[in-house]
């Protein structure tokens, strides 16, 4: 099941990459079991077994499903020397952001979707791996 929950884990960070959605990395941290911003919940009982995988990161939720800005703001920080905008709260300076709206990436439902095409093979190579440790 761990294996499984690793391999979706992996889906989810090459597709970040592929899309180019990665900055800090701390999204692509967030999908890997052990950091702080992971979600890894594994239940069992009797007749499930259920692992949930994620991110606690805030933007993960509107980079994959898109939002909507509906009223301006203004974010404090400055431009650095390469075009890149650095958020200081304690900035004078920044910009003021309009109402706009900004199209869901759907990285997460991509990755799941590639991941649950190859999940029977996967399943598959698990069990059979462990019917020959079995026999051993």
């Amino acid at each position: 099941m761990y294996q499984l929950g690793e391999e979706l884990l992996t889906h989810i960070t090459n597709e970040l990459d592929s899309q180019d959605l990665i900055d800090t990395g701390a999204l692509w941290n967030s999908f890997s079991q052990g950091d702080q911003n992971n979600i890894w919940l594994f239940d069992a009982d009797r007749n499930t077994l259920t692992l949930e995988v994620g991110s606690n990161l805030p933007y993960a939720e509107y980079l994959n499903d898109g939002y909507t800005i509906e009223k301006p703001f203004f974010v404090p920080g400055y431009w650095n020397g390469v075009g890149k905008f650095i958020y200081d709260p304690d900035a004078k300076g920044g910009f003021m952001v309009r109402p706009r709206s900004f199209i869901g990436r759907k990285y997460f439902d991509i990755a799941l979707q590639d991941f649950q095409g190859g999940m029977q093979a996967l399943l598959q190579k698990l069990l059979q791996d462990e019917l020959e440790r079995m026999v051993k």
